[in-house]
C-alpha cells in the first residue's frame, strides 16, 4: 500500500507524492513520473510491485503547482489533463525533479541508488534526469516528447532504457529512428520497439494494454535496478 508524503521543495513550495516502501530493510529508489492524468491505481499497483522487489518508491504529483491531483480519462477531465500537459512548464518540472531526487536519495530507507521511471508523459523527465541531474539509471516507458530534447544526447550520464511501440500515435516512427540515431550508439542505452504496439501499452486494463511489451518492459526495468 502507498503512502501519502509531502515533498518541500527548493523555493519552499509542498509537493504531494506517494511511496511504496519494501517490507523490511533498505533499498533502491524509484521515482516514477505518471501520466497526464496523474497518479492512478495502476500507478500505485506498479509502485507495490517495485517495492515488493526491494525499491523506495515514489511518485509525485507534478501538477502540483497548475492542476493537481488525478483526473479521470473521459470527458472534461481529459480535456483537463491535455490543458495541464500542454502548458507545463518544463523547466520549473525538471527543478521540481531535482527535489525529489534529493528527497529520495535522503531517505533512511534508501541507500542512495535513484532510478527514474517515466511512463507517457513522464517519459521525457526519466530522460532529462539521465542527463541532468546525475541519477543512476532511467527508463521511459511510452514516454513522449524526448524527441524534442537529442541535443542533450551527450549528456547523458547513465544507463537509459527506452521502451515503444511503433503504433505509438503520440511518438511517431521518425521521432522514434531519431532517437536512435542520437542515442543508439552510446554505452548503457537501450532502445526497444514493440511491433504492432501503440501508446499507453503498460496499462492493465485499458484498451491500449499490450501484455508482452507490458512484461517485457518490466522485466528489462527491474534489471536495470538490479544492475545499479
Amino acid at each position: 500500500m502507498t503512502e501519502t508524503i509531502t515533498i518541500t521543495t527548493a523555493d519552499g513550495g509542498a509537493m504531494p507524492a506517494e511511496i511504496a516502501t519494501p517490507a523490511e530493510g533498505s533499498g533502491k529508489a524509484i521515482i516514477m513520473v505518471a501520466p497526464i492524468f496523474g497518479i492512478e491505481d495502476g500507478t500505485r499497483e506498479m509502485m507495490d510491485d517495485y517495492a515488493a522487489q526491494g525499491s523506495v518508491v515514489v511518485t509525485p504529483d507534478m501538477f502540483w503547482r497548475t492542476i493537481p491531483g488525478t483526473l479521470g480519462r473521459e470527458g472534461e477531465d481529459r480535456a483537463k489533463a491535455v490543458e495541464r500537459s500542454e502548458n507545463f512548464d518544463v523547466a520549473q518540472g525538471v527543478k521540481d525533479l531535482a527535489d525529489i531526487v534529493a528527497f529520495v536519495k535522503a531517505l533512511p530507507r534508501s541507500n542512495g541508488k535513484v532510478a527514474v521511471f517515466g511512463y507517457c508523459f513522464g517519459g521525457r523527465f526519466a530522460y532529462l534526469a539521465a542527463t541532468r541531474l546525475g541519477v543512476d539509471a532511467a527508463v521511459s516507458f511510452h514516454g513522449v516528447a524526448i524527441g524534442r530534447h537529442l541535443d542533450e544526447a551527450d549528456n547523458l550520464a547513465c544507463p537509459l532504457a527506452i521502451h515503444v511501440g511503433d503504433q505509438d500515435p503520440v511518438v511517431p516512427m521518425d521521432e522514434i529512428e531519431a532517437t536512435k540515431a542520437a542515442l543508439g550508439a552510446k554505452p548503457g542505452v537501450e532502445i526497444r520497439v514493440y511491433p504492432g504496439v501503440g501508446h499507453g501499452f503498460t496499462g492493465k486494463g485499458r484498451a491500449n494494454y499490450d501484455e508482452f511489451a507490458d512484461g517485457e518492459s518490466n522485466r528489462a526495468a527491474a534489471a536495470l535496478i538490479a544492475a545499479m
